[in-house]
């Protein structure tokens, strides 16, 4: 297991900082280039996301002071405390998941311009809320042994992570595309569309990571005791990847009124100022 715990702290470190960063600009964006008004309920959800995935982290380096993932035993780690800690990593880490789907979904509510699309994100966020709700118990609790997901010796709980991870690729992917046709016949120029479509489909990205934890599960079914350690490791690994992934996407869906004041050169529009611009300013009726 070389290099285990030394993935898991970079990976992890490096998002809580970017992430940390991008949700700074969103919010400095929202609340003052677009006036107190823009800040809104995606907003505050996002926050929370971020704050999940802050108490996540710190289950899992608590976890790793215990022992978890260690290349070596030392004479102060606690087995029984590193799986108690990972099982609290891996409940927050769930709960974050559908927060930051809340998130996505709200982002596209600002510009839904039509009842039927408002009422089809809104049929989408029961739909993540029971799904978040279900998963959660199943994947925390109901197939919870020794503090963890134990994909390697239980049908059930391989069943249930095959589900869960295939619906999550589902719903990511619903939420990365729709703005396509949530833009179609928008009046705006080709150059600011293909912008706003970029911004609001990098959460595209972030199911890369849920595909290979698919991946992972898969090969854990038919995995050896010391292989199915292993690859414990990696699930929890692209699991930190994919969380971080997608609170960096979200927050970057409302920074486009940044980079236009930075003078980056695709984000520039006919007109308005960074004041009145925005994937959702821009999406307003004129």
């Amino acid at each position: 297991m070389p290099g285990y715990r030394g993935k898991l702290i970079g990976a992890t470190s490096t998002f809580l900082v970017v992430d940390a960063a991008a949700l700074a600009a969103r919010i400095y964006v929202r609340a003052r280039m677009l006036g107190r008004n823009a800040f809104g309920l995606d907003d505050l959800v996002l926050c929370l996301t971020y704050i999940g995935f802050v108490i996540a982290s710190a289950m899992e380096f608590t976890s790793m002071a215990y022992g978890f993932a260690a290349e070596e035993k030392r004479p102060y780690y606690d087995k029984a405390k590193s799986t108690q800690f990972y099982y609290a990593n891996q409940l927050m880490v769930y709960i974050s998941s559908g927060l930051v789907k809340f998130a996505v979904a709200l982002v596209l509510l600002r510009i839904a311009r039509t009842k039927r699309m408002r009422w089809l994100l809104l049929g989408s966020m029961v739909v993540v809320a029971i799904w978040t709700v279900v998963m959660t118990l199943y994947s925390s609790w109901l197939c919870a042994t020794k503090g963890s997901s134990n994909y390697a010796g239980s049908t059930t709980c391989s069943n249930v992570g095959y589900f869960r991870t295939s619906t999550n690729i589902l719903i990511d992917y619903f939420y990365a595309f729709l703005p396509i046709y949530m833009l179609w016949d928008v009046q705006m120029s080709l150059k600011m569309k293909a912008s706003v479509l970029l911004l609001l489909g990098l959460g595209a990205f972030a199911s890369a990571a849920t595909i290979v934890k698919l991946v992972v599960i898969i090969q854990l079914v038919h995995a050896t005791a010391t292989e199915a350690d292993d690859l414990h490791y990696d699930l929890l690994l692209w699991a930190d990847i994919e969380l971080g992934l997608a609170i960096l996407a979200v927050s970057a869906a409302a920074l486009r009124p940044l980079l236009k004041y930075l003078h980056v050169p695709w984000t520039y529009g006919s007109r308005s100022s960074p004041s009145q611009d925005g994937i959702y300013h821009e999406l307003e009726p004129r």
